[in-house]
């Protein structure tokens, strides 16, 4: 590839950006979005905000990074993931100082929508659509790398940020995170593609019948019937990972759980994530795309069901840590696949953001839904239930998606 303003040809060899990009994914996953509960106890202790109401700055962000994915996919569309991944990350490193200095709970709640609008240009969606456009009709075998050193984002960054937490404070903890991120951001302007990198197309474009006006790439899917399948299936795994990521501390604590055992199941899920996708890699060519969602979507209401009888034993706890783990690092993937193989490869960015938004807006709500539904059952048994319900939904939907799109 040509030299840019960026650097040399060196940083744009596909193999360079795929295994930067996927570092940048384990930092920011492991740094900004898992971390979140491990400030909260701290903050309301030195601050007195209740824990509701940090945690509707939370939902905040990851509403706003819902509602930024359509442009955020299409700007990528255009070629300028660099100017996005590199300011968000910048501007993500700029609001961890502005949070190890936060007094006010108004503050709070700005510099959680602007770390969200980060999160939509950051994290995998955006990721994967530079991939795609670097690696072509290699995507696949690329987001299964990707994906491989993201799936340890919460092994590694949980145990660091609560180390530096417990060491220096939770304010100079910030402020550590913000110097990694901040060099995530120039990693970022070193090595994703700018616009003068001409991308590597999927497959051939079909052009439109004669006579008929060529529609964008998201005008032409929201009118793919398979679509909207998806949209369900993400959609309800949004709300369901959501309220487990953020709850299930607090739900195996309720049981009486001993803290050292809760913080092994947390800590186990991670690198399931990453067995599921050594799987995956190992067997890649013996399982189709609607065989890798039927095997997710049966295997998340069977662990949330499981959870729901009231397990509190250290084995039972590990076959959900590595059942839920295992499905949670293969939708990931699922994700990236699914778009191009059933509604089309054209315009990959801001279609896959288009199906992010309602992901990201049923992740804003997993917490709080999740939150009011153990107030008014008193526990978190009945939330389960309902989770391992939506998971049924969300199941449904995706073999829909499958079916329609065989269909077509």
């Amino acid at each position: 590839m040509a030299k840019d303003g960026a650097g040399g040809a060196w940083r744009k060899r596909p193999s360079t950006i795929l295994w930067m990009l996927s570092l940048g994914q384990l930092v920011t996953w492991g740094l900004v979005y898992y971390t979140f509960p491990l400030f909260v106890v701290p903050m309301s202790e030195e601050l007195g905000w209740s824990r509701s109401a940090m945690f509707g700055a939370l939902s905040a962000g990851l509403l706003t990074a819902g509602l930024c994915s359509i442009a955020v996919g299409s700007w990528i569309d255009r070629g300028h993931g660099r100017l996005l991944m590199t300011g968000g990350s910048l501007l993500g490193a700029v609001l961890l100082f502005l949070w190890s200095r936060v007094e006010s709970l108004p503050v709070f709640y700005a510099m959680w929508i602007g770390l969200g609008a980060c999160q939509a240009v950051t994290l995998y969606e955006p990721a994967f659509a530079v991939i795609t456009r670097v690696y072509g009709p290699r995507y696949k075998q690329a987001i299964l790398l990707m994906t491989f050193l993201g799936g340890l984002a919460s092994t590694f960054g949980i145990p660091f940020t609560q180390f530096l937490v417990e060491r220096i404070g939770w304010r100079p903890a910030l402020d550590v995170l913000a110097v990694i991120v901040l060099g995530v951001a120039l990693m970022h302007w070193l090595i994703v593609p700018g616009p003068d990198v001409k991308p590597v197309p999927i497959a051939a474009a079909k052009p439109p019948a004669e006579g008929v006006a060529k529609r964008s790439p998201l005008a032409t899917a929201i009118r793919v019937p398979a679509f909207w399948g998806l949209v369900v299936a993400f959609a309800g795994y949004g709300l369901a990972f959501s309220a487990m990521s953020f709850h299930l501390i607090p739900l195996l604590d309720d049981r009486g759980v001993p803290t050292g055992v809760v913080m092994a199941i947390i800590a186990l899920i991670g690198p399931m994530q990453v067995v599921g996708r050594v799987l995956l890699m190992v067997g890649q060519r013996h399982i189709s795309t609607i065989q890798l969602g039927a095997l997710i979507y049966f295997a998340f209401p069977l662990a949330m069901g499981f959870l729901a009888t009231g397990i509190t034993e250290v084995y039972p706890l590990i076959v959900f840590a590595v059942v839920y783990g295992v499905a949670n690092g293969l939708v990931t993937i699922l994700r990236g696949m699914a778009v191009p193989e059933f509604i089309g490869p054209e315009g990959y960015g801001v279609v896959s953001g288009a199906l992010t938004m309602p992901t990201n807006v049923m992740r804003a709500a997993g917490p709080v839904l999740a939150s009011l539904a153990w107030g008014a059952f008193g526990g978190y048994t009945p939330v389960l239930w309902g989770l391992a319900g939506i998971m049924l939904v969300a199941a449904l939907g995706f073999a829909a998606a499958a079916f329609l799109s065989k269909r077509s």
